[in-house]
């Protein structure tokens, strides 16, 4: 049998041991197994020095074990929602409660809000051979790390600013007005403004920890307020208009008395009054112009102008018309009483008005000095033959209307207006008359007739000559020089009664011959100078086949000079010199049968 304890064939014999070796071989085994393990310790320091430790998370999101670039990219797709998440701000004014709070909303990534992932993570990673930061990496030590949210400022202020357009608000003024339709009030509402520096203020200091945010604002009431209209509503506009308004008058006394009464309705107060504003408060205003006029309406019987003292023609006769007093309503204080029963009621509310006597300009007194004798008469003859029916019934016509026409003292004459409406409801019909120097037919033909009448009693009649035109060319039957023409509205023959006494004028037809007279006191004698005719032309023969001609005879055209010396004491005061020139007329001769048909 083999001794172990000798080597096998071959083999060496191991040497014997040496005292005091056995305690070294044990200490080298021990520093070989320190550096195995000191490698590995810092082989694991050195793997987790870029890694979150197990179980670490930020705002619940687990980023343990994962590098600091996977962490920071795994935090910013978890925390993309919250960053289009709004954040709601909720803003009351002063003093309002909770529940008048409005929402504003703001969105984070629109709004200059966004996370700091770098300052989130920082410190959570990096080089340590703290056996418990080791330990942390290896078991999971639940760590949460604080999100740590970053604030720009100015777009932070931009978007709060954006969102106080929408929330801002002007004040509404009240209001109160009067209308058709009644009493119409707009009612009194404060104005907000968003504090935006504030605002920011909050939402930057919340962010990200909550989304949940008080805002501040503050009220701008308006300078009229709801008080003021609910005041003036209740104390002024609706007893004003609760009833109606009476304003009472009478004029005369006894059996003559004559009373009557305008009643000013609600209905039509409302129409009278007005709201006027100054500053913070109402007041109600009235239309004095349209208040008298309203009661006018009613009370307006009552009054009669006054009546100067004037003269009418009786026949042939003057006669004075004695002046007479008007009454009037009194204005003064009558709006100021209506004002007043505005704040009254019942039987307040009923103002009695007084009527005045209004005294005539020219009294009857005056009359006491005038005279009517005969100023001047002047007669022209009018043709009376067949086919002139129609032109001396416009005479007639126009005859009649001057006749009686009173012109007093400073007045001025007018023919247009004496002779009325020249139309065929003004008693006028169609005659020839003269257009472009020829004869056509026309309403009124033949009141230049009148018209030279009336001129040629004002010449003799010494009044002062204001305006008057002749004809185009002469006509036979007037004097050359001293005629006129009519043709309203262009064409009036126009003096003035430069006396002291009413001039009037009496006509008539007597025959074939109008003769007009005028009645008063005249001032001066009169001495007229008919001058030659001169520069005399003649005009052609010329035939007309149209069915509207009308025949006309030939006139002589020629220049005249026409005086009128105003003489007074035997000498002259003031002439009138006048030129004419007659254009002259040709002769028509009518060939269609049916001519003046």
């Amino acid at each position: 049998m083999t001794d172990p304890a000798r080597p096998g064939p071959g083999l060496p014999e191991e040497p014997p041991e040496r005292p005091g070796t056995e305690w070294g071989s044990v200490v080298l085994r021990l520093l070989a197994a320190l550096l195995v393990l000191g490698g590995a310790y810092t082989a694991a320091a050195l793997y987790f020095q870029d890694r979150q430790p197990a179980g670490m998370s930020v705002d619940g999101i687990q980023v343990g074990s994962m590098t600091r670039d996977q962490a920071e990219e795994h935090l910013q797709d978890e925390l993309a929602d919250r960053l289009v998440e709004p954040v709601r701000v909720s803003v009351r004014v002063d003093g309002s409660p909770a529940s008048d709070a409005e929402q504003l909303e703001l969105v984070p990534q629109e709004s200059g809000l966004s996370f700091d992932l770098d300052a989130t993570l920082d410190g959570a990673t990096g080089l340590s051979f703290d056996p418990r930061v080791l330990w942390a990496h290896v078991t999971g030590g639940g760590r949460a790390l604080t999100l740590v949210g970053a604030v720009d400022e100015e777009a932070l202020g931009a978007a709060v600013e954006r969102a106080a357009q929408d929330y801002d608000a002007e004040p509404v003024e009240g209001e109160v007005s009067l209308t058709e339709e009644g009493v119409e009030v707009v009612a009194a509402e404060p104005g907000r403004t968003l504090e935006v520096r504030e605002t920011a203020a909050a939402v930057g200091e919340a962010w990200p920890d909550r989304t949940d945010v008080e805002g501040s604002a503050t009220l701008e009431d308006p300078l009229l307020t709801q008080e003021e209209v609910d005041r003036f509503t209740a104390e002024v506009v609706e007893p004003a208009l609760a009833e109606p308004v009476s304003v009472t008058a009478s004029r005369g006394s006894g059996d003559n008395e004559t009373s009557a009464t305008a009643e000013i309705a609600p209905r039509e107060l409302v129409q009278l009054l007005g709201v006027e504003q100054d500053g913070p408060t109402l007041s109600l205003t009235v239309d004095d112009d349209a208040v008298l006029a309203r009661i006018r309406e009613d009370l307006g019987q009552l009054e009669r102008g006054p009546r100067d003292v004037t003269v009418a023609l009786d026949g042939d006769e003057v006669e004075v018309v004695p002046s007479r007093s008007g009454t009037a309503l009194e204005e003064e204080g009558l709006v100021d009483a209506v004002r007043a029963a505005l704040e009254a009621t019942g039987d307040e509310r009923t103002v009695e008005a007084e009527l005045t006597e209004v005294p005539p300009a020219v009294p009857t007194s005056v009359s006491e000095g005038w005279v009517f004798r005969e100023m001047a008469t002047f007669e022209s003859q009018f043709p009376t033959a067949a086919g002139n029916e129609a032109r001396t019934a416009n005479l007639r016509a126009g005859v009649e209307h001057v006749n009686g026409t009173v012109v007093m003292p400073g007045e001025q004459f007018s023919l247009a207006r004496a002779l009325g409406d020249i139309s065929v409801d003004g008693g006028y019909v169609e005659a020839p008359i003269i257009q472009d120097g020829r004869l056509i037919m026309g309403v009124g033909g033949g009141l230049s007739q009148v018209s030279t009448v009336v001129f040629n009693a004002s010449w003799f009649a010494g009044v002062q000559l204001d305006e008057h035109t002749p004809h185009s060319f002469h006509i036979a039957r007037y004097p050359a020089g001293r005629e006129a023409t009519i043709a309203i509205p262009v064409i009036d023959n126009l003096w003035t009664n430069d006396t002291d006494n009413p001039v009037v004028v009496r006509s008539r037809i007597d025959g074939d011959r109008i003769v007009m007279t005028f009645l008063g006191e005249r001032q001066y004698d009169v001495e007229t100078i008919d001058g030659e005719w001169r520069d005399r032309t003649e005009g052609e023969r010329v035939e007309d086949d149209s069915p509207e001609c009308v025949p006309q005879n030939p006139a002589e055209g020629f220049t005249i000079t026409n005086v009128r010396r105003l003489i007074q004491g035997g000498a002259e005061v003031y002439r009138d010199e006048f030129t004419t020139t007659y254009i002259p007329a040709d002769e028509i001769v009518c060939t269609n049968p049916a001519a003046g048909r």
